[in-house]
């Protein structure tokens, strides 16, 4: 089974830690965001990932020597024309499944179900305001619309940026539509404007429960994500390659190399090699290579 992971933005609300590092490459809870997302799939049964790729796209490659059980292929994104444009170039024009995941989030849910299912399939998670989210309508558990942070939405179901494709070939169909047709949202091309053609053209897509959607697109969803996952790891991350010395870490990742002395984190990302000596840090990503002394959060 394939899965297609488009990973060519930018990254700029992540800036200044993405200007040298790749989004997904960015640790949450002692690991990349990349990785967490990669593991549920793998052990769900997937063999072969797709990379659409682009800024920094030669880190990717290089983290990804480290998957060797892995079928790897990549394909560059050259102009930065929306999520649709990027699904379009990575798909084969073949009748065969195949599984997209946004990398942006990090998700739960029952994977080998959504794999191993028949059907085309968006997985949703219900929000408290979904006016921020792209929004599926729905009849029972069968999309009838998809619409991109609606006004008035007519459901709490956002879409959770996990889909199941029972036909490569038919969602490049639509997706080519829309690029001949020139048929952009926010002057980009859009993978819900082809999902909604293929849903007026009778095919049948169904909702697929999300059980826990943590955001990695900005820093402090980030910073939000590393601590809800520390609840399940004491706490706090320390890499066996940091010191750590009279300092106190709460909900905290402390990466390769670093060296905090006399310190207080709680609810940070410390980047790899970063030396912090009497400071008193919250909810703040401490770049790579900082050196930091006698410093306060604001």
């Amino acid at each position: 089974m394939q899965a297609l992971i488009p990973l060519a933005g930018q990254g700029t609300r992540l800036l200044p830690h993405t200007a040298k590092r790749q989004k997904t490459l960015l640790p949450t809870a002692g690991k990349p965001v990349l990785d967490h997302i990669l593991e549920p799939l793998i052990s769900a049964g997937i063999t072969e990932v797709s990379f659409v790729i682009g800024h920094l796209g030669e880190q990717v490659r290089e983290h990804m020597t480290g998957y060797s059980n892995l079928q790897v292929t990549y394909i560059e994104q050259r102009q930065q024309r929306g999520l649709g444009e990027a699904v379009f170039l990575a798909l084969e024009d073949e009748v065969k499944p195949v599984v997209i995941v946004l990398a942006d989030t990090i998700f739960e849910l029952d994977c080998a179900g959504f794999i191993n299912d028949n059907n085309n399939l968006i997985g949703v998670v219900e929000v408290d305001d979904p006016r921020r989210f792209g929004v599926v309508e729905t009849a029972g558990r069968r999309v009838v619309e998809m619409v991109e942070k609606p006004e008035e939405p007519l459901s709490n179901q956002a879409i959770a940026g996990i889909y199941r494709f029972v036909s490569q070939h038919k969602l490049r169909q639509a997706l080519a539509t829309i690029i001949d047709r020139k048929i952009m949202t926010k002057g980009e091309y859009q993978l819900t404007d082809a999902l909604n053609l293929m849903v007026e053209q009778g095919e049948r897509f169904l909702t697929y429960p999300v059980d826990r959607w943590l955001d990695c697109g900005t820093p402090e969803t980030l910073l939000a994500t590393n601590a809800d996952l520390l609840e399940d790891m004491d706490g706090q991350f320390i890499h066996p390659e940091a010191t750590v010395e009279r300092s106190t870490v709460r909900f905290s990742s402390v990466m390769e190399n670093c060296r905090v002395v006399d310190s207080t984190l709680e609810s940070c990302i410390v980047l790899p090699g970063a030396r912090l000596e009497q400071c008193h840090i919250s909810n703040e990503i401490v770049a790579e290579g900082a050196q930091l002394q006698g410093y306060s959060s604001k």
